[in-house]
């Protein structure tokens, strides 16, 4: 793993996000904005604040089900730690950064990246499964979307059709076993392979997409209690629709933590329900804040408490 790559990109992100708070700044109106935020009612920050957590400890579930599924047995607090470390990459490039759990797990107790980076692959998946499913129940709300979202679904199935086939899958690795690069790495493939099939499949599948709505719902209503602290109203099926389709509409740019293009389609969705401008760009930047940057922050805490104890 490229630390300094991943270090750069980092680096970069951060500076993309101040940018886009300028950005955010001069299409809304410095001064409206700040009359904006002077209404914020204090007594939802903790609920706001609250959400991204709880987002976080139901993904850790998930996370620690993935480990047990697989014969993966490592000490609760390094777990946490690892799991929470894996925050601070949450603004790399398609979110590869993620992967150093993988590394952290290498380097701890000596689990092969084939071993444990299905388990990353799987999170992501499940997670995009989950924000689907939640975005098509606020299709009821919205109409606008449901063909993209529908689309997606149905690759998704697809897909899931294909991993649980053994039959179907060892057929295609046979037809490519003779390619160099496979060849070289055949073993750590198969093994990849048969990690990722645990974990996409039967029950495992069902309870990891389950867990993903339930945390994700709570990251879904953070714009729901945003717009209320702002003095304003929406209702929760819009709140979770604008965040969950705004989540996949970021995934699919593979820009950094999706910024811009989540930015950019929370405030069109809120604006196009009749949010004005700069109620919109002020829960949007609040909104980011306890949903992404405080991750990143939580992230790097964690990264740093696990670099000293690996001292002792």
């Amino acid at each position: 793993m490229d630390f300094n790559k991943i270090k750069k990109g980092f680096i970069i992100s951060f500076i993309m996000g101040i940018i886009l708070l300028f950005v955010l700044g001069v299409y809304s109106d410095y001064q409206k904005l700040v009359l904006v935020f002077k209404g914020f009612n204090y007594f939802y920050l903790p609920i706001i604040l609250s959400l991204a957590p709880l987002n976080y400890f139901f993904r850790y579930i998930k996370w620690s089900y993935y480990l047990k599924s697989t014969d993966i047995h490592i000490e609760r607090r390094d777990n946490i730690l690892i799991f929470l470390s894996g925050l601070a990459m949450t603004i790399t490039p398609g979110k590869v950064g993620e992967f150093l759990k993988s590394y952290l797990l290498k380097e701890k107790y000596h689990i092969s990246y084939s071993k444990s980076s299905p388990l990353i692959i799987g999170e992501r998946f499940t997670d995009g499964i989950s924000v689907l499913i939640l975005s098509l129940l606020g299709c009821f709300y919205f109409k606008d979307g449901l063909l993209l979202l529908s689309i997606i679904l149905l690759l998704v199935i697809l897909f899931l059709y294909f991993i649980s086939n053994k039959k179907m899958v060892y057929y295609v690795l046979s037809k490519i076993h003779n390619i160099n690069f496979f060849k070289k790495y055949e073993d750590s493939f198969i093994n990849f392979y048969e990690n990722i099939s645990i974990i996409l499949k039967g029950r495992i599948l069902f309870n990891s997409i389950l867990i993903g709505i339930v945390s994700w719902f709570f990251e879904g209503v953070v714009i729901y209690f945003t717009i209320k602290s702002l003095e304003s109203t929406i209702s929760i099926f819009a709140s979770v629709f604008i965040v969950s389709f705004s989540f996949i509409l970021g995934a699919l740019s593979m820009i950094p933590g999706g910024l811009i293009a989540v930015e950019g389609s929370l405030i069109g969705f809120l604006v196009l329900i009749g949010i004005n401008k700069d109620l919109a760009v002020a829960t949007t930047i609040i909104s980011r804040f306890s949903t992404l940057w405080l991750g990143v922050f939580i992230g790097i805490i964690s990264l740093l408490v696990l670099k000293f104890k690996n001292r002792d």
